[in-house]
């Protein structure tokens, strides 16, 4: 099976890269992988991303690239619908072209927050954001051109390959001893390394359609910067704010919280809870720091 991960320098995509192939069984023996990143193929042009996907003649296209500043696609409207609407418009088009299946990373950032309780993949999606609005864009695109994909709504992603909450956190705190974090923002706090085997769950039963993934259980931003500074045992103030006094310029989602219970169902995988995969997280990164 050859995968093509466009998107491979990022956080989800190096990981990705780097665990695929160990995911290789009797089923699967054999798992090439493509890393290929913006030097390689301008998903917001057709004619190239169409002549660079045919000539590797994936199996399988894993899109990760976004342009997933929230605040910055406020003023850069443009550049956000090319690359988060057009760019998976292109991706889709020269999928289906080769036969190739298309995963496509999308975000709790479709909703608006108001919902009580968890989203399902049938909530009406209500974007509050140009980010939002334009991974929504996405989406549809690709479910209009193809029947051959699958889109993973995932959020609150972390990782070892590039900054994140966690490290911002970590790094922020160390420096002032003191961080501000919002009460009123929920969702799922997802470690790329677990996104990366649900994902390669999707691959290798060859589902379809729409899924909601993350890390299980939902918790506000300030209680996990609560449980960061709990596992470290960093001695850090973690001050409460409000949503209201934080200036930023997109508005976000309130309630970003993920029902992934049709992945679960579908694979017979459950992600395991987020404080457990924020335990090995920080392992890892005091490992590779140390080094």
């Amino acid at each position: 099976m050859r995968i093509l991960v466009i998107g491979s320098q990022g956080m989800l995509g190096r990981d990705l890269v780097n665990r695929f192939p160990n995911f290789s069984d009797s089923k699967f023996p054999c798992i090439e992988v493509v890393a290929a990143n913006h030097k390689h193929i301008d998903i917001t042009h057709g004619p190239n991303t169409s002549t660079f996907i045919a000539q590797i003649k994936p199996d399988v296209i894993v899109n990760c690239v976004a342009f997933a500043d929230v605040d910055a696609c406020e003023t850069r409207i443009s550049d956000a619908f090319a690359i988060n609407a057009d760019g998976a418009k292109n991706v889709a088009l020269s999928g289906k072209e080769t036969g190739a299946k298309i995963i496509h990373i999308s975000t709790d950032y479709v909703f608006d927050g108001a919902k009580n309780g968890s989203y399902i993949e049938t909530d009406k999606p209500n974007p509050l954001s140009i980010y939002g609005k334009s991974k929504l864009e996405g989406e549809l695109a690709i479910q209009e051109i193809s029947d051959n994909y699958a889109i993973i709504r995932t959020a609150w992603l972390y990782g070892l390959y590039k900054k994140n909450f966690v490290t911002t956190m970590l790094n922020l705190g160390r420096k002032n001893r003191s961080v501000s974090v919002v009460t009123d923002q929920c969702g799922c706090p997802t470690y790329t390394a677990d996104l990366s085997y649900a994902i390669w769950n999707i691959i290798s039963l060859d589902l379809r359609g729409l899924y909601h993934v993350t890390n299980d259980g939902t918790c506000s931003r300030y209680e996990w910067a609560k449980k960061i500074f709990a596992l470290t045992g960093d001695q850090v103030s973690v001050l409460p704010v409000k949503t209201a006094d934080y200036k930023r310029a997109a508005a976000v989602p309130r309630n970003a919280s993920l029902n992934c219970a049709k992945y679960a169902n579908a694979s017979g995988h459950k992600m395991r809870l987020w404080q457990e995969a924020l335990e090995e997280y920080l392992r890892q990164w005091n490992d590779s720091a140390s080094n």
